[in-house]
């Protein structure tokens, strides 16, 4: 079966993949529910997941991280491993990878995190993701936020994502996006191309 069937086949069941390339941010976003997605982590405590779970809807997130290649980088420090990514309408990878990014690129994900358990939403898919953070974060400051938020890929604009918010719907009368929900700008431009591969 090709890799392209076994994608198709594992997002419709909503299966677990063992390892996947996450080679091409953007093509095969996460289209279900992004709060309750953190349900489908059985092994964080049920009350941890609920506040987990409480702060994505209100969008309280910790940290906005930039996702490189070998490396996550926020107001705290990170372990560069992604894990238990979502993807499609409801399949999940246990282990993702990024060999395929180039040094230069980047996206941007929220990053929420509760007794020990951080959930990373990069906002270029909505691909509710667990990471690791390795020490307490400073408090975000609004000129941080604004570094990160200013920051685009060479040669692309800064075209707000097409999403709607997690689990929260547009505002009343006006149409939103995810990056705009969430209070974080978009990288913007097209995507590098595919989701996983």
């Amino acid at each position: 079966m090709s890799l392209i069937a076994t994608l198709a086949l594992a997002a419709s069941a909503g299966a677990t993949l063992p390892q996947c390339n996450w080679d091409r941010p953007g093509v095969n976003p996460f289209t279900g529910d992004v709060v309750a997605a953190v349900d489908r982590y059985r092994d964080i405590p049920a009350a941890t997941r609920n506040k987990l779970k409480a702060r994505m809807k209100a969008r309280s997130y910790d940290d906005i991280a930039l996702i490189e290649r070998d490396s996550i980088k926020g107001n705290a420090s990170y372990a560069p491993e992604i894990r238990d990514m979502h993807f499609g309408p409801g399949a999940v990878c246990n282990t993702v990878t990024r060999t395929k990014w180039t040094a230069a690129t980047q996206e941007r994900g929220l990053v929420y995190c509760e007794d020990g358990q951080c959930i990373l939403v990069p906002t270029v898919c909505r691909n509710v993701s667990r990471i690791r953070r390795l020490d307490k974060p400073a408090a975000i400051a609004p000129a941080q936020v604004a570094n990160v938020a200013s920051s685009t890929r060479e040669g692309e604009d800064n075209t707000p994502l097409e999403f709607e918010a997690p689990a929260a719907g547009p505002l009343a009368g006006a149409p939103e996006t995810f990056a705009t929900a969430s209070g974080v700008p978009a990288l913007g431009g097209a995507a590098q191309g595919g989701g996983f591969s």
